[in-house]
């Protein structure tokens, strides 16, 4: 019997599917041996696709559709960066890579695995996601590298993070850190919002009755590298915070300043100088009147203040040997810093402890010991007995508010949570103090020429500061004349920080003429949006004016400064939505430039009044 002939035609086909499955069977061999922790395969599409410890990381019908479904989710978010924690195969940037204007946004890709990102490369075409232009990666990185990434590309809170559980189990401690740094970026954006919307105003109006003291006072740069009396060694610094364990140093605290540069915050002095010593230097950071409260009525000759220009006026009027003042960390000192010359920068976490301990570093101590850095509520306290906190729940205390009741509602705060002190013990601690301990951590592992220790086991336990018994720190030589060396090598250069008068007049009249422009720019744009609000025929065009207004506006020196008290992202969607806006699209976007405007030439006329 004759075989039945098979056409050429098909048989050619047969021959070249078969080879095209033995080229697959032959890829995943490759694939699987090269990167043995993926199982990789091929899904019912066909498109490649993998699994590891039996967790799939695609769809295995059609990964492609899967990432594409997702991808067309970012289109319409508002966000600016779209973070991938975790890329698995690659699908998900690539098929957002693709979608018509999100190249405009900012990929970043996190993957502390190097070897899974080279299993990507292999696996996928990554030719459309590398023609985005801000396209950042953090391969095999820790994960501060990865939250600095994200920070420098705009902040978490201007994010949107994508993560896939089986993407990121291989690394699930990395991935949960990062979160969690995450997490706090965020609430500490959430704080610098809310701060700026609650004391902006006052920022901006003690900046501006204390603008004559930025021309006549030093800056605290003087004292910078000042503490290293050699090439190898240098004045310790003893940081004195307000916490409950503070109590614990106080009597040896005149012993301690023989042997190291003392540094305490405004809340520490009152306690400090009950306890016969002047610090040598105290710092003030907060503008608010309450700040200045823990000062009024004390004095202490011998100390130096170093204080923020913004500080509440009266500040300035403590009685001490010498002020300086620090970099300011507000839009009004900036301006005239940024052409004048810096006082001195310092870095700031939300407490005036942050920047004592970075002034610490700065001036050159290669040890610096705290004090009263509790950052907590060791023992059940909440402040160290004598402190301004004490006196004033005293003062205001009532039958039926007596200070003991105010001091448990600050124990039993619902936000408070539980932390680990240095032996491992529980203590009671919040967020916002938690937040700090972050900063230090952060502080203290990029400086690590700088060591920081605790003189108490008690407070909340910060990573990299280690506990030093201070019985051991009074062992130590006492550096009378080291640290008299360091006083008269600091004054020596303190005029290099001055102003020149004409200089900073000449800058104030810059400022004020900016200002000027922006009010007069502000008050053309509400003058437009009047016009179009009024159904001018000309409106297309008038918005093509307020767009050159912005423009204006934006290249402003100026504009920094009324930033500081014009309203919040936040502020100006609730404000938008007490308003009835107009159905026409022109005319709503009028009516919001509008609000803008009118809040913009508000500020600036507050301004111009004070200077």
């Amino acid at each position: 019997m004759l075989k039945p002939q098979i056409p050429g035609e098909l048989l050619q086909g047969q021959e070249a599917a078969a080879q095209t499955s033995q080229d697959q069977e032959a890829r995943l061999a490759h694939l699987n041996k090269t990167f043995p922790f993926y199982n990789f395969s091929f899904s019912k599409s066909g498109a490649l696709t993998a699994s590891q410890n039996g967790l799939p990381l695609h769809s295995a019908y059609n990964p492609i559709a899967e990432a594409e479904r997702t991808a067309a989710t970012i289109k319409d978010s508002d966000k600016e960066i779209l973070v991938f924690a975790g890329i698995g195969l690659g699908y998900l940037p690539i098929a957002a890579a693709r979608i018509p204007g999100l190249e405009r946004k900012t990929f970043a890709i996190l993957e502390p695995s190097a070897p899974r990102f080279f299993a990507a490369l292999a696996s996928l075409d990554f030719k459309e996601l590398f023609k985005i232009p801000k396209l950042f990666f953090a391969i095999g990185a820790d994960v501060e590298q990865a939250a600095a990434l994200v920070q420098c590309a705009g902040g978490f809170e201007k994010a949107q993070v994508f993560w896939q559980k089986s993407q990121t189990v291989h690394a699930q401690e990395w991935f949960d850190a990062f979160f969690k740094r995450g997490q706090q970026h965020k609430e500490k954006a959430q704080v610098n919002t809310n701060t700026l919307e609650k004391f902006g105003r006052l920022w901006l109006k003690n900046g501006a009755r204390n603008l004559p003291l930025m021309q006549k006072l030093p800056g605290a740069s003087s004292f910078f590298g000042e503490a290293r009396f050699d090439k190898d060694n240098a004045l310790p610094c003893v940081l004195l915070a307000a916490g409950p364990t503070l109590q614990d140093v106080l009597p040896h605290l005149r012993e301690i300043q023989e042997r190291a540069v003392t540094v305490a915050v405004d809340t520490a002095l009152r306690a400090c100088l009950k306890a016969g010593v002047q610090p040598d230097f105290v710092f003030l950071t907060d503008p608010q009147y309450w700040a200045w409260r823990h000062l009024a009525g004390l004095s202490s000759p011998q100390s130096v203040l170093v204080a923020e220009s913004a500080a509440y006026p009266s500040a300035f009027r403590f009685g001490c040997k010498k002020i300086a003042l620090m970099s300011s960390l507000f839009p009004l000192g900036k301006y005239f810093e940024q052409r004048l010359g810096a006082k001195g920068k310092l870095a700031s976490g939300g407490s005036v402890a942050t920047s004592a301990w970075d002034f610490a570093r700065a001036i050159g101590a290669k040890e610096i010991y705290a004090a009263g850095l509790d950052l907590g509520y060791p023992n059940k306290q909440t402040h160290i007995k004598g402190s301004a906190f004490e006196e004033a729940a005293h003062n205001f205390s009532t039958r039926l508010n007596p200070a003991e009741l105010q001091s448990a509602r600050l124990l039993f705060s619902a936000k408070n949570q539980k932390g680990l002190d240095y032996e491992g013990d529980s203590i009671i601690t919040d967020e916002r103090m938690k937040l700090f301990a972050w900063w230090f951590e952060n502080a203290i592992s990029s400086s690590p020429d700088t060591k920081t220790y605790s003189f108490s086991k008690k407070g909340l336990a910060i990573k990299g500061v280690d506990f030093f018994p201070l019985q051991e720190f009074l062992k130590k030589p006492t550096l009378a004349n080291e640290k008299a060396a360091f006083f008269e090598r600091a004054e020596r250069s303190a005029d290099k920080s001055l102003y020149d008068k004409d200089k900073f007049d000449a800058t104030l009249l810059e400022l004020k003429n900016g200002l000027k422009t922006i009010d007069s720019l502000s008050k053309r744009g509400i003058a437009l949006a009047n016009d179009i609000l009024c159904g001018d025929s000309r409106a297309a065009a008038r918005i093509g004016e307020l767009d050159q207004i912005d423009k204006g506006i934006l290249q402003s020196e100026a504009k920094n400064v009324a930033a500081l008290v014009f309203p919040s992202q936040r502020r100006l969607e609730r404000l938008f939505a007490s308003q009835t806006l107009p159905q026409n699209p022109l005319q709503a976007n009028a009516a919001k430039s509008k609000i803008i405007y009118s809040e913009l030439a508000k500020s600036i006329e507050e301004f111009l009044k004070i200077c």
